[in-house]
């Protein structure tokens, strides 16, 4: 490439970099309305590279996992957590009032007790993933047996602090570890 220009990867440039330099490849899916459309993909992908399996997916969306799941069994799927989303969106919208931030409250609790005892363990979830602000010694404990995947940890105190805690972190910064 060009000096100081550098281009996007393909897909398949970035599996053939996941297995020059062994590693996994987290795909996130993004959109679960396209959930049979990832899964046709994954099947191609997996057929142009038979001695790659270190794909693992993540996503928001339980259709998304739902589907990988049933049709990639050995797959590994992680569901990403949405921490205080209802809260998060009442605020954007400008409801500030305390009545909504209670309500919307109530309906982030609701929904993190029914993604830990009844969407992960529908899915067989492997892993749960969430972002480092999130994510503390309390959570951890409270997921466990699950391993936690944190992002984005590029602070060296932050990494030595989740690999502590037996979390795997996503970074930017390949040249530490």
């Amino acid at each position: 490439p060009e000096a100081g220009h550098c281009g996007i990867p393909t897909l398949d440039e970035t599996v053939q970099f996941a297995i020059d330099h062994d590693v996994a490849l987290l795909l996130d899916v993004k959109g679960g309305r396209f959930a049979k459309q990832f899964s046709g993909a994954l099947k191609s992908l997996r057929e142009r590279y038979p001695e790659y399996r270190n794909f693992a997916v993540i996503s928001f969306y339980s259709d998304v996992l739902y589907t990988v799941r049933k049709e990639h069994p050995d797959v590994v799927i992680g569901f990403t957590r949405r921490h205080d989303h209802a809260q998060n969106i009442a605020l954007l919208a400008g409801y500030t009032s305390y009545p909504v931030q209670l309500l919307m409250f109530t309906l982030d609790r609701l929904y993190d007790f029914l993604t830990y005892y009844f969407l992960v363990p529908w899915l067989r979830v492997d892993m749960l993933e969430s972002r480092k602000d999130d994510v503390s010694e309390s959570y951890i404990r409270d997921v466990k047996p699950l391993p936690v995947l944190v992002w984005t940890v590029n602070d060296p105190i932050e990494k030595q602090f989740f690999k502590h805690h037996g979390c795997a972190v996503m970074t930017d910064r390949i040249d530490e570890n």
